[in-house]
């Protein structure tokens, strides 16, 4: 894909498992780009588990990510397929006598060829999930050269094993995430929240970016202008920062 100013950066947001934060990450980080005056792109190649409103299909999660882009009227760009039934993709299509587009799934993107600085992609449930039949997160991933894998792991007791058994496996297909974000989607702490992001780097040489507190998951009490304070840190400026100087 290419941009006015070039191929833009693709950052490609997977979970370790699902309702661990994914969503509301990936719309932080579109927050914090746009704030740096650039035009964000924004995908959510399918959803399943909508409402019907009207008529109208409405996937809570793409609907967050266009309203962080600035883009709230582009429905059908930012998720052209949309499920009802609160299962993984290829069930709720298979619950309407449907299946999933995989074709569409890869080339659904190019909407936003020539239209922005930076892409954010967000999967459906874990690297592993399904999203066709016969199509993992990861396979679409794979399909967009070049783009930044950002693994989201829920900060909870698991959380070190679920993140590197992510890695392992994205390492196994070819796949070398480029950083981590742990995510307290909950806020009920287990004890082992204040010390998985140690533990995970310990074991890994993957950089943990950002650890979000669970008091920042109300996207009215983020300010505008705080997004970089919530997800905070060097290692996240540094990783931002060098998105736009490839």
């Amino acid at each position: 894909m290419t941009s006015p100013h070039g191929t833009p950066p693709t950052l490609f947001f997977a979970g370790t498992d699902t309702d661990v934060g994914k969503t509301y990450v990936a719309c932080l980080v579109t927050k914090v780009i746009a704030e740096r005056g650039r035009v964000v792109g924004v995908y959510k190649p399918v959803a399943s588990g909508c409402r019907e409103v009207d008529g109208v299909r409405i996937a809570d999660d793409a609907v967050a990510l266009a309203g962080a882009a600035g883009c709230p009227d582009a429905m059908d760009v930012v998720c052209p397929q949309r499920f009802l039934a609160p299962l993984a993709p290829p069930a709720a299509a298979a619950a309407e006598g449907r299946g999933v587009d995989s074709d569409l799934l890869f080339r659904g993107a190019d909407a936003w060829a020539g239209n922005c600085d930076a892409l954010i992609i967000e999967g459906a449930g874990g690297l592993f999930s399904p999203l066709a039949d016969g199509v993992l997160n990861i396979d679409l991933a794979l399909k967009f050269d070049g783009c930044k894998l950002i693994i989201v792991a829920a900060n909870r007791l698991g959380a070190i094993h679920q993140t590197l058994a992510t890695i392992a496996a994205a390492r196994h297909r070819g796949l070398n995430p480029d950083g981590v974000i742990l995510c307290d989607p909950t806020g009920q702490t287990d004890g082992s929240i204040d010390g998985n992001a140690d533990q995970i780097a310990r074991y890994t040489d993957v950089p943990i970016l950002a650890v979000v507190p669970y008091q920042s998951l109300d996207a009215d009490c983020v300010d505008a202008g705080s997004f970089d304070d919530v997800l905070g840190g060097l290692a996240f400026t540094n990783f931002i920062d060098a998105l736009f100087m490839q």
